[in-house]
């Protein structure tokens, strides 16, 4: 009798955990299943409504964390300090993927990290990154601060306690502290950095004057939507310019080659 009843409860189990839904499937592996099984009634509320959590079919990631973190379910803390990793899978490049994460990171207070993988095999990188802190990076501010460079998720997972992984998709790239040009429009730009970030709408042909009319060492570099540099001009120094916008330019990059402050008062810019 005992035996048949052990038997039934693993039955019941095994069937149990093969029947679950892509939901609980996600929840467990982001709070844990010990905390699962413990608040498995007020989960079954909080998700009653199984098809406002997916979006064209897919499961929505970003409302699953939300909803886990609003109700007190997910845990982003450790006890004491101790190593953490997080890893950032995309296609696009390596340079791009790893500049969005800085910014992001930078934006959240994460300024002491470091890149401890990097692989770029067939258009996909991953870019593993290590830090010692007290404080899990918070997967719902990370992915609005990763959607300011045109970053969507498409799921995120606790591999293990100490390391979580995002699987992310590119929209359209964007770089956060860039100005945005569309042809036939004139703009003044003053950046406390003396380097200028432009996104370009169209081809045409690219007008740049300093607002103090003195003159620098233009250095132009021409980036394609993933980075990757598409052309690099250094002129002579002069107080204006103007350049072709190259095929498959994205964004463009413009400092002067020998001293940023020459260019910390402003520059104008029109495209033709």
């Amino acid at each position: 009798m005992v035996r048949i009843f052990i038997f039934a409860l693993l039955f019941v189990i095994v069937y149990a955990e093969n029947n679950l839904s892509a939901i609980d499937t996600k929840v467990i592996n982001l709070i844990g299943e010990n905390s699962y099984i413990r608040n498995k009634s007020f989960i079954n509320k909080l998700f009653s409504s199984k098809d406002s959590f997916y979006k064209n079919g897919n499961l929505d990631i970003y409302k699953v964390i939300s909803t886990l973190k609003n109700n007190g379910l997910l845990k982003l803390k450790f006890k004491a300090p101790q190593e953490f990793n997080a890893i950032f899978i995309a296609q696009t490049s390596p340079i791009f993927l790893l500049k969005a994460i800085n910014q992001s990171l930078s934006y959240m207070g994460y300024s002491y990290w470091l890149p401890s993988e990097v692989e770029y095999i067939e258009d996909i990188s991953k870019i593993k990154i290590s830090l010692t802190t007290e404080h899990i990076i918070d997967p719902l501010i990370m992915l609005n601060e990763l959607a300011k460079s045109g970053f969507a998720s498409i799921n995120i997972a606790q591999n293990t306690q100490n390391e979580w992984e995002y699987n992310l998709v590119l929209t359209d790239s964007k770089i956060p502290d860039s100005t945005f040009i569309a042809n036939g429009n004139s703009l003044d730009i003053s950046e406390v950095t003396g380097q200028y970030w432009l996104e370009v709408g169209a081809k045409g042909r690219l007008e740049v004057s300093t607002l103090n009319n003195k003159s620098f060492n233009p250095k132009i570099i021409f980036f394609d939507r993933n980075l990757n540099i598409l052309d690099v001009q250094e002129l002579s120094k002069r107080s204006s310019f103007n350049v072709s916008i190259i095929n498959n330019t994205k964004f463009i990059k413009i400092k002067d080659s020998i001293s940023d402050v020459n260019l910390k008062s402003g520059i104008n810019v029109k495209l033709r």
